[in-house]
This record gives structure tokens, sequence and C-alpha cells, in this order.
């Protein structure tokens, strides 16, 4: 999540589908696995101040092992408020035993992509990570600033084979659009050697292609688009890669915003976050099947909303009313391990299990 610009990728907004009515779509819940926070500075288990927007890294040699792209972020030195944040960085935190709701202390030395390069020197965001061949794909958003301090976010790749929890090891390939002045929160789908897709962006989720992993081509198609009165009415913006199904089918997760009332401390912010999903022809993942009517999880928890209801989380929230997503694991046959953070600030746990019957 970052501050958003609206309409500066000019695409021809064409939904490629509509729900399909013959297709019956599974039930999907989700349930938290804590009520209290993963990662959080106020844990004692980070050294940043907000750890959130974690992208789970799956382990080359270990599949059972979990290892996550954690967002981190401090106060700027002179900051007059909680809202007054210096640039966001990338760092790794692993899992501490099988319950996976015990992390690594996150610090310093633990960062993996910094604001070492110009298109990304007032913050990199939103990971999401897909391994393949043994090699790390990692799609993130690069933020910069122009002289004037107009912001620009720009959807970023770099790539990894070998000692890739070492920062130094990354190849960087720079922003995927050059030519895009906005563009962010890419989910890399590679559904076989000749059909790969990009979704990505928030306001609408946008499709590109690639054949190599590395160089992508635009379409003028959008994946999902907004629906009025819906709890995904004000914003779609694209999750963690989508994953197969028992019925061959791809789940997609995305996280989504609509405008509420909600009291709350920050000023001028009426948004609140919450999750969906749609289901992806797995012939053609292009095509949605179908998509929720509802959210599989809004803000409730105090450490999730950080409104004037709050208590002390009032005071540690970046962002109020945010759940939001970018990395999961599955773990059994349509289950999953979702990782999601609360309020820019913390990360949580939830699992999530898809039923066909």
């Amino acid at each position: 999540m970052t501050l958003r610009v609206w309409n500066i990728i000019l695409f021809l907004p064409i939904l490629l589908c509509s729900t399909n009515s013959s297709y019956v779509p599974p039930r999907i819940e989700m349930k938290r696995l804590s009520n209290i926070p993963l990662i959080s500075s106020w844990n004692n288990n980070s050294a940043f101040l907000y750890n959130y927007n974690s992208a789970f890294m799956p382990t080359i040699n270990d599949s059972d092992a979990v290892a996550l792209l954690v967002r981190v972020q401090n106060l700027h030195s002179g900051s007059k408020s909680i809202y007054d944040v210096g640039p966001s960085r990338l760092a790794l935190s692993r899992s501490l035993d099988d319950t996976h709701l015990k992390y690594s202390y996150i610090s310093e030395q633990d960062i993996l992509i910094d604001t070492d390069r110009e298109y990304q020197a007032i913050g990199v965001e939103d990971p999401r990570i897909v391994l393949y061949n043994n090699t790390y794909y990692l799609l993130y958003t690069a933020l910069s600033s122009d002289a004037h301090g107009v912001w620009r976010a720009q959807l970023t790749l770099a790539t990894c084979k070998n000692n890739c929890f070492t920062k130094g090891n990354w190849i960087y390939y720079g922003p995927l659009f050059p030519n895009v002045f906005w563009s962010k929160s890419g989910s890399l789908l590679i559904h076989n050697e000749t059909h790969r897709y990009l979704f990505f962006n928030d306001s609408n989720i946008a499709i590109a292609r690639t054949k190599d992993l590395i160089h992508y081509d635009l379409s003028s198609t959008f994946l999902l688009t907004t629906r009025p009165d819906h709890f995904d009415s004000d914003l779609v913006e694209a999750g963690p890669q989508p994953l197969k199904l028992s019925d061959k089918n791809y789940l997609f997760l995305y996280n989504s915003g609509r405008q509420v009332t909600t009291p709350n401390p920050k000023p001028g912010w009426h948004i609140q976050y919450n999750l969906g999903w749609a289901i992806l022809n797995g012939d053609d993942p292009t095509q949605v099947l179908a998509r929720s009517e509802v959210p599989i999880l809004s803000p409730e928890l105090d450490w999730e909303r950080c409104d004037n209801t709050s208590g002390e989380w009032a005071n540690r929230g970046l962002t109020p009313l945010v759940v939001f997503i970018e990395g999961w694991k599955q773990t059994d046959e349509d289950t999953f391990l979702v990782w999601y953070q609360g309020c820019d600030s913390t990360m949580g746990l939830a699992e999530l299990k898809v039923h066909f019957s």
C-alpha cells in the first residue's frame, strides 16, 4: 500500500470476462491462527517500528521451511507524528518453529532490498515472490520523487539464484514499464512454458504477458475492476501469485478498498481494506469463473482496525482499517497459510480452506 495516483495508466478498460454463470464456486473460509501480531516492534521482535506487507519466500532445499520478506519502516528522525515515516525497505525473517507463529528478530543486518538505487530512493514496498526453476523472481514497488516532490511508483523486478538470503546476491532489472508513471503490486502466474501472466496495479488489476519472465508486454485489458456497492468499490489490488486448486482452476486473492465513515485518528483517512477472491480458469487464467460477493477477511481485531475504539492500537497504526496480503503457502490440498498485515504496522497469520462440497 502507498499513496495512489488515479488514471495515470491509460488502458482501454475491457474486463476480460464476467463471472461464468455455469460454474459453481467453492466455499472459501478463512480463520485467524493468532489474535496477537506475529511480527511487531511492540512484541520486541523487530528493530523497526512498522513491519508489514510480507511475501512468503520458499526455501529451495526445504519445502517445509518458512521465510518472509517483510516491509520494514521507521519514523523520520524529526517526526512529529506516527505518520511521518522514512523510506521502507525489505528484510528477511524466518519462522522459528512448525507453528509459524514465532519469527526471528529483524535487524538492520536482515535487509535484502534497500533504497540504494535512484528509482527506489524513497522506498521499496509490496513484495511478491515466485520460485521457479530454482530462481527467485521478486516483484516489488520502487518509489522515487522528482524535483517538485511528486512521488512515482514503478513495478520493479529482481532475481536471485544463489545464497539469496544475503543482500548482495540479487540481480536488479529495474522498472518493468519505464514509460509508465505509476505501476505497482505485481502478481506473477507461470501457467506453463508459453503462457505467463502478470496481474498488477491498484485501482483496477491490469494484465501483462511475458515469455522470459524478465520483459513484460502491457495488455489493454483488466482482470478485475471495482464494483459499485461492494466491498471492493473503491479499489482492487493484486495479492500474491494465484495457486491451483484441486479442481485445476486457480484461486486468486486480491486486496480491496471501500469508503467508510469509521472514526479513526489518521487525518483524512476514510478507506477500509478487505480481502476478496476470484477463481481463474485453469485453462485460461485471464478468464474469471467466479468472484467473492463478500470479503473473506476484514479488519476486526484492535491491531487490524487501529480506529478510535482500538485502545493502545489507535496510536500505533500507520494506516487504520487495513488487512492486506502479499504472501501465502499451500500446506495441503485446498489448504493454505496466509500472511497478512494489520494497519500497515504488523503481521498476522490465517488459514484459508476451500471446500467443493
